[in-house]
């Protein structure tokens, strides 16, 4: 009768479709939707709640490049995700390792990687082999990226879910993202090296399965409830240790500890006892715990023959250190445990607006800096800056501690070069505190706009970028495959990680191999680029673009 009252909708035809929604489409209510922008535009996300998206209208909108589809949580899902914006200083194959060991500590073991979209951000997908509760999981993701000693925060790195606060007048939503491998918007399968796989969602299931079947679920069932109790007030309790339980918790934990492994999948138990017996028992603390652990790990018995993790077993040794000091302290002391460490901090949405624009700038900085190539005025400096770091004016002399002249330490520390020959007047020697021509002139620019604020979004991440690559080079084919694949052999890829002056020298080579003159230069950057033809008008990302860019030139007259 109920079944009659409330039929299924029905599946899409496609098994592939029918996949998609079952990972994906769990929460049909209060999803998003926006239109796929021009290149470099951002995306105009809305939450849609007058109608559910059903499996087959799901199915429809992936398919269709002219529209974006993201999806929230519900109060159970089989998987979480973290996402690494462009700017973020882990967006590299070193801190997305350490990352992943981290996540081993509560048992995820398998995760993965992709590009998000065009704008080169990062999704580190955990699929679960159950459902868990949402919450639960959120809370304690958050709780173990703390404990590795990483900063959660709007541009820098995500949760998703996130530990939301409970709504008790309206309904507060879980964080939407957007879904994986959308064809045209960018979005491709990454390996360690951060090098693209290719876009097929059948791929991406493969290794979802893959990664889902290794998890260790008692371990992460283990860790759902130390989050979520840790998320509840307690009564302050006696910090006396009881001797005769402590002297039996040290036997128990030695013991363990001198039968080493018996058979796989023992590594990250027995990796835990010996880093807490070297923090509880014998009072070590960072680089002494370090060696100890390390050192008494590899020479237990069974290690040879059991331990499936000896090529990255330092790794996984520093993940449980950083985790075990944020929980343990020695036997005797008093307790170093922080209650406000599983607690999302209460910034304000105008102090993450700031910390996001300052990290921004300071990579715009970086990238001019290496680069070599900057302008003489100070104007001209902060209008580079803009562009690089997507703010405005009024955003980057606000933050001028970070790149003008006045306040940097040294003259090898300085942004800019001298001004040039036609700034020559002095400032007035009555002033207290005079300015330079070239401050009085411009360091109070009237804003660009009135109403435009460079800012993230809530729900999705997604912010204006420069031309995105590959986008123009792939042709469509049906339900969204790709009729063609990178033009060039695997190893001509440009690496997302390179920066500066590596970037710099292989542009030159290519220019050179292929016999430009300057002319010539100028006017394929101006057909890329938005009508700018020179170098230093590019940001970090759209140089490693021009790279990948000259690459296929290269091969296509070859």
């Amino acid at each position: 009768m109920l079944a009659h009252l409330h039929p299924r909708p029905p599946a899409p035809v496609d098994p592939v479709g029918q996949r998609l929604h079952d990972i994906f489409g769990r929460n049909p209510w209060d999803f998003l939707e926006a239109p796929a922008p021009s290149p470099g535009g951002k995306p105009q996300w809305r939450t849609v709640k007058n109608y559910q998206l059903r499996p087959r209208l799901l199915w429809q909108r992936w398919q269709d490049s002219d529209t974006l589809i993201g999806v929230r949580f519900k109060s159970q899902t089989a998987y979480a995700l973290i996402d690494l914006d462009v700017w973020s200083r882990y967006r590299n194959a070193e801190a997305i390792a350490q990352l992943r060991a981290g996540l081993e500590t509560i048992g995820i073991t398998r995760t993965i990687l992709i590009r998000s979209s065009h704008s080169n951000g990062l999704h580190l997908y955990i699929p679960l082999p159950e459902p868990v509760k949402t919450f639960d999981l959120a809370v304690a993701l958050e709780a173990c990226l703390k404990a590795q000693g990483l900063t959660i925060a709007n541009g820098t790195l995500e949760i998703f879910p996130n530990p939301k606060p409970y709504g008790v007048e309206k309904i507060i939503h879980y964080n939407g993202h957007r879904l994986p491998l959308q064809p045209g918007t960018g979005s491709y399968l990454l390996d360690d090296d951060l090098n693209p796989m290719g876009d097929q969602l059948e791929h991406f299931f493969r290794r979802w399965d893959n990664a889902a079947a290794q998890q260790d679920m008692d371990a992460l069932r283990h860790a759902l409830k130390i989050g979520r109790d840790n998320r509840r007030k307690h009564r302050r309790r006696s910090h006396s240790p009881n001797n005769h339980t402590v002297e039996t918790w040290r036997r128990d934990l030695e013991t363990e500890i001198a039968d080493g492994w018996s058979g796989p999948g023992q590594t990250n138990h027995l990796l835990q006892t010996v880093v807490c017996h070297g923090r509880v028992f014998l009072g070590l603390s960072g680089d002494e715990l370090y060696s100890h652990s390390l050192a008494k790990a590899t020479s237990l018995p069974g290690y040879q023959r059991y331990c499936g993790h000896q090529y990255n077993i330092e790794y996984r040794v520093k993940a449980w250190c950083r985790s075990v000091e944020n929980f343990y302290w020695p036997l005797g002391e008093k307790p170093t445990r922080d209650t406000n460490l599983y607690r999302q901090p209460q910034l304000s949405v105008n102090q993450q607006r700031a910390e996001n624009a300052r990290e921004r700038i300071e990579q715009a900085i970086a990238t001019l800096r290496q680069l070599g190539n900057l302008p003489s005025k100070i104007r001209d400096l902060a209008l580079q800056l803009a562009a690089a770091a997507h703010c405005s004016l009024k955003t980057i002399y606000k933050h001028r501690t970070l790149w003008h002249p006045d306040h940097t330490q040294t003259t090898q520390e300085r942004c800019v070069t001298t001004p040039s020959e036609g700034d020559t007047a002095l400032p007035d020697a009555t002033d207290p505190s005079p300015l330079t021509p070239v401050q009085s002139q411009f360091d109070q620019p009237e804003p660009l706009s009135d109403g435009l604020l460079h800012t993230e979004e809530r729900s999705m991440k997604c912010e204006r970028v420069s031309t995105p690559p590959f986008k123009t080079l792939f042709e469509r084919g049906g339900r969204g495959e790709r009729k063609h694949r990178f033009p060039q052999p695997r190893e001509a890829v440009a690496s997302m990680t390179t920066t500066g002056t590596e970037v710099q020298a292989a542009i030159q080579a290519q220019v050179h191999a292929l016999g430009w003159s300057l002319e010539q230069v100028r006017s394929f950057l101006r057909s890329h680029f938005e009508g700018r033809d020179r170098i230093w008008q590019l940001s970090e990302a759209e140089l490693q673009t021009y790279l990948y860019y000259l690459r296929t030139e290269s091969l296509e007259h070859a």
